[in-house]
């Protein structure tokens, strides 16, 4: 009988921990976006990252608001992905913050926003 229980006991804490981190990682999914700008062998659209770049600061500084970003490089043509905080943006305005952000990028090529 002991030994069923641990083992019921040890299955249940597993099965917890599985699904709180399956929670976890959705909720945090929605605290980020994703600008991945990519390449089809001639490399980014450089004037598009760095338009970019300038709509962030400048949109930061306009509204008084903070959204730190990294970036994270890959490949050899200047492949990089923007990952964006935006935890600290209510719904309506980040909904309007991704606007935005296509408004900025309507000329550009290849990238995708996640």
């Amino acid at each position: 009988m002991k030994t069923f229980f641990l083992k019921y006991t040890i299955l249940m804490l597993c099965m917890y921990i599985f699904s709180s981190c399956a929670i976890l990682s959705a909720k945090n999914k929605q605290n980020f976006i994703e600008i991945e700008f990519y390449s089809i062998g001639a490399g980014i659209d450089f004037k598009a990252k760095k338009l970019l770049v300038e709509f962030i600061v400048n949109y930061t500084e306009e509204n008084k608001v903070e959204i730190p970003y990294t970036t994270r490089k890959q490949g050899k043509e200047g492949e990089t992905t923007f990952v964006l905080d935006v935890s600290k943006l209510s719904k309506k305005v980040l909904n309007k913050f991704k606007e935005a952000i296509k408004v900025q990028l309507k000329t550009a090529t290849n990238y995708r926003i996640k």
